[in-house]
């Protein structure tokens, strides 16, 4: 519950900051203003969550919200709104808005529509990719090898989002690209990560070497089938994952 304190002169404080949204008061601190009051608490929330800065089922409440990212309640109340219509931000009976979480069914859904939609974007990057493009993914391919080697997961998984959005950025579709940023970050709410899987790691870097030399062939049939397999590969690997977790929390 919030407190209000008094000030010497018998004035009002504003409400005390809910303990528990800490983690988003100190990472809404170090981040640059926005372009507007509603935008900056869209993306300061949405960092927040995606950096798991709050957790998932950690609800939401518009005052106290405001009071840790130190912003007006009305670009809060908007920000919440656009976050609760992207899915990252959910609506639970006689609680209110709570931080998403995945469920199986959530996460076999977003893989269902990435392994078509990322197979779109491999054949236009086979399609469209410049030196440059290339260049720049074989770079985040050259830096993976040695965390793979070191099982540096926090890095692997970083790189990994990196190496999928420079494909994507080959293909020359911002409309692709924006759908398949905001499935990868709805990902980003789930409690595991596919890099902690044994083994796992290590066939990724072989799926990205393999998806490289198909762009950069210019084989556009290749390129597709390989992407759309490694997002397969992927589903399989976390749902596999999430099931053990919760056969073991139910034992």
């Amino acid at each position: 519950m919030l407190r209000r304190s008094m000030t010497s002169n018998g004035n009002e404080n504003r409400p005390a900051l809910d303990p528990q949204l800490q983690g988003l008061a100190d990472y809404a601190a170090i981040q640059p203003k926005g372009t507007s009051s509603s935008q900056q608490a869209y993306d300061t929330i949405l960092g927040a969550i995606l950096n798991r800065k709050v957790r998932s089922g950690q609800r939401l409440a518009e005052i106290p919200v405001a009071k840790a990212i130190k912003l007006g309640r009305t670009p809060v109340r908007e920000a919440l709104m656009r976050l609760e219509a992207d899915g990252f931000v959910a609506s639970q009976p006689r609680v209110g808005l709570v931080v998403a979480s995945n469920t199986l069914e959530t996460i076999s859904e977003i893989y269902e529509v990435r392994e078509v939609l990322e197979g779109f974007a491999a054949r236009l990057a086979a399609r469209y990719a410049r030196p440059s493009d290339i260049f720049a993914i074989e770079q985040i391919y050259n830096e993976s090898v040695g965390f793979t080697e070191n099982h540096d997961t926090l890095q692997l998984r970083l790189l990994n989002t990196r190496f999928h959005q420079a494909i994507n950025a080959a293909a020359r579709n911002d409309q692709l690209a924006r759908t398949l940023r905001q499935l990868v970050n709805r990902l980003r709410l789930s409690p595991v990560s596919i890099f902690d899987s044994p083994g796992r790691a290590e066939e990724i870097l072989q799926e990205h070497r393999a998806l490289l030399d198909a762009i950069i062939a210019r084989d556009e049939e290749t390129a597709s089938k390989l992407a759309a397999e490694h997002q397969r590969r992927d589903k399989e690997t976390r749902l596999a994952q999430l099931a053990r977790d919760i056969v073991n929390v139910a034992s």
